[in-house]
Parts: structure tokens; C-alpha cells; sequence
């Protein structure tokens, strides 16, 4: 059987977060170890179903991508008044956080870092903007990471998909190698993530493991900018469980509207 399904961008953020809550390492660690959620739009979603309950999730973000049309200040970020504290969950409890770095002295291998890309490259690598001068978030948690062997996860849409290597890109990209003038909003960097891709396919892949999955297509015009589309092939049963599952996702998920004052 086959089915044709269409996913908005915040209902493929939605399918996503929900792949990773069945993520083997990710139950582990949830229920045995430690699991830091950084901020941004995607993870905002893994958290909300990390821990089972809804959270302000345009304001669980720090760079973000917007349509200003009258300033055109799109590469942007969410006033840092505004921005909820970062969290760590710890055997399924859930704690705030004033400094990522500190919260992170603890972790241990089995441990899980979950930090959100901009970019998906052709060479498979998730890239992350870097506005910030010293790297941001990334920049204190790679090192940390790298070094003891920490998984990071970084939840990325099909949807950032490029036809360049990250790699390559962030050698020409960088935030004080850009002019002001000429930038829409804040000059950046990329850095790579040097961690687990998850998109949607590994989201199928964990929820519908006995249905086969092709993106034969992608966004269109109103709501459906930035959407997805999927074709979906295997057993009558199969196809139509999980068909009826994204039905309902698509029919109650909320678009996510982002904070730009």
C-alpha cells in the first residue's frame, strides 16, 4: 500500500521530537542519566516531549531565522530578557539551568547533549550558525563533549538541507568576515556538529519501522512553505496506522509562531 502525506515545518519538528522520545539512548539516559536540551526552535519541541508537558517554546530559543520584511533583519535572535532557562533533565527530572557550561561538568558517557542545527550538509553534517564571537552554546559544548565522550544529538528537518559541505562552508563563512552592511540581520559563522544526525527519516525509521519512507518533494505557497512531502510504502496495516497517526499530528498541531518583538 502507499500513502501520500504532507508535513508542515512545525509538524515535522513535532514528528521528530517524538522519533527521538523513542531514541534507545534517549530512553536510557532519561531514566538512568543526565540529558541537557539547549535552546532553539526544534529542541524546544524535544523537550516539550522529553518531559511530557508544553512549554513556551518561542522563547526557549536564542539565534532564530525570521521574515522581517521591513527591516529585513532575518539572521536574528530573541532578546536574552526574554529567553526561558536551559534545562537538564535528570533521571526524568527536569532542572533549570543559569550556565550550560556548569551543568555540564557532570556529564558522563551515556550522557546526552541535544543541540539544534540551521543547516544539513551534503556531506550528512549538521552546521549551526554562530553569531555569537566565541561560538555560543556550540563553542562551550564541543569541547566538553569531544573530550569525555558525550553523545550530542542535534535534531535537524530535511527541510535545512543544502547541496555543500558544511565542512567547506565554514571555512568561508565567519561573523567578523562579513560586513554589517551587507548582511540581513546579524553576520555568522557555521560550525559543524560533530554529533548524531536525526531527521525526519530516523523519526520514521523509530516510529514505523516496517514502512518504507521517500521525500519526493518539499514546500509550496501560505502554510504550506517549508512543508515536506512523504511517500509511504509497505503492508495495508502498517501504512494505515501510521498514515492515521500523521493525519491527527497534521490536524492538531499548532504552527509555531515565533517571538520577533
Amino acid at each position: 500500500m502507499r500513502a501520500l502525506v504532507v508535513l508542515t515545518h512545525s509538524e515535522c519538528k513535532r514528528l521528530i521530537a517524538r522519533g527521538i522520545k523513542e531514541h534507545p539512548e534517549v530512553k536510557d539516559a532519561l531514566k538512568n542519566g543526565k540529558i541537557f536540551v539547549s535552546r532553539g526552535s526544534t529542541t524546544a519541541y524535544v523537550l516539550e516531549e522529553l518531559l511530557g508537558e508544553p512549554i513556551d517554546k518561542s522563547h526557549y530559543i536564542a539565534g532564530q531565522m525570521t521574515g522581517d520584511k521591513k527591516d529585513l533583519f532575518r539572521f536574528g535572535s530573541l532578546k536574552g530578557e526574554k529567553r526561558l532557562k536551559e534545562v537538564v533533565i535528570e533521571k526524568g527530572v527536569k532542572r533549570e539551568v543559569d550556565s550550560f557550561k556548569d551543568s555540564l561538568q557532570s556529564f558522563e558517557p551515556g550522557d546526552i547533549i541535544f543541540k539544534g542545527g540551521n543547516t544539513l550538509g551534503s556531506d550528512g553534517i549538521a552546521g549551526v550558525y554562530l553569531a555569537h564571537p566565541e561560538g555560543g552554546t556550540i563553542g562551550g559544548i564541543v569541547p566538553i563533549a569531544i573530550a569525555r565522550g558525550i553523545s550530542i544529538i542535534a535534531p535537524i528537518s530535511l527541510s535545512r538541507s543544502i547541496d555543500d559541505s558544511v565542512w567547506e562552508l565554514s571555512q568561508i563563512l565567519g561573523n567578523k568576515a562579513i560586513e554589517k552592511e551587507y548582511t540581513m540581520g546579524l553576520p555568522i559563522g557555521l560550525m559543524p556538529i560533530p554529533g548524531e544526525v536525526f531527521t525526519e527519516f530516523e523519526a520514521f525509521e523509530l516510529l514505523y519501522p516496517e514502512v518504507n519512507v521517500f521525500q519526493i518533494g518539499a514546500s509550496g505557497v501560505g502554510s504550506g512553505e517549508g512543508s515536506l512531502h512523504f511517500l509511504l510504502v509497505g503492508e495495508e496495516e502498517d501504512v494505515k496506522v501510521a498514515f492515521k497517526e500523521l493525519v491527527e499530528l497534521a490536524q492538531t498541531e499548532e504552527e509555531y509562531i515565533p517571538d520577533t518583538e
